[in-house]
C-alpha cells in the first residue's frame, strides 16, 4: 500500500514541476521577447558648447529610437559670429549655405539656416532608417563608426557623443 501512495504523490508531483517549468518558460519567453523585440519610443538630447578662435557653438543633437536603433537624428547647430568683422562673417555665411545645400542634396534629410545679425543657426534632421547615414558618411558630412549593418546604436552614438565632450540633457 505504502508504494501506491508514493508512487500516486510521485506522478502529482511530476505533474506540478512539468506544469511549473511549462509557466516558466512561457514567463521566460514573454520577458525575453519584450525585452529584445522592444521598440518602446526613446527620445535622447546632447548638448556641447565650444569656442575656436572666437568663433563660439552650441551644438545640440537629439536622437529618436526605437530600442536601441536609431531612427532619426535632428542636429541644431548656433553659431556667434560676434567676434569677427562683417568681411569675414559674410564668408561664414557663404560657407554654411552651401553647407545647407549639401545636406539638402541628401534624400532623408533636410536642413534649414536661420542667418542672423552676428549668428548663424542651421538645423539638420536625419532620417537614419534609409540611406541618408551612409551617403552622409560617404560625403565627409557624417562621422560614422562601426555601422556595417545599416542601423545606428543609440548606446555607442550615446558614448561616442560622451566622450567627445556633449551631455546628455535630461
Amino acid at each position: 500500500d505504502d508504494r501506491i501512495i508514493n508512487h500516486k504523490y510521485q506522478i502529482r508531483e511530476d505533474q506540478i514541476m512539468k506544469k511549473l517549468i511549462s509557466a516558466l518558460l512561457v514567463v521566460s519567453m514573454i520577458l525575453l521577447l519584450a525585452s529584445c523585440g522592444s521598440t518602446e519610443p526613446t527620445t535622447a538630447t546632447y548638448r556641447t558648447e565650444m569656442e575656436q578662435n572666437g568663433l563660439v557653438m552650441v551644438d545640440t543633437m537629439t536622437i529618436d529610437a526605437k530600442g536601441d536603433s536609431i531612427e532619426k537624428m535632428t542636429e541644431i547647430i548656433e553659431m556667434d559670429f560676434s567676434a569677427f568683422d562683417d568681411a569675414t562673417i559674410e564668408q561664414f555665411y557663404i560657407t554654411y549655405d552651401a553647407l545647407v545645400e549639401q545636406y539638402n542634396s541628401v534624400e532623408g534629410v533636410e536642413c534649414t539656416s536661420e542667418p542672423g545679425d552676428k549668428s548663424y543657426t542651421m538645423t539638420v534632421v536625419i532620417d537614419a532608417t534609409g540611406d541618408a547615414v551612409g551617403t552622409l558618411a560617404e560625403m565627409g558630412l557624417l562621422a560614422v563608426e562601426g555601422n556595417a549593418d545599416g542601423v545606428l546604436s543609440l548606446k555607442a552614438t550615446e558614448e561616442a557623443l560622451l566622450n567627445s565632450g556633449f551631455e546628455k540633457v535630461e
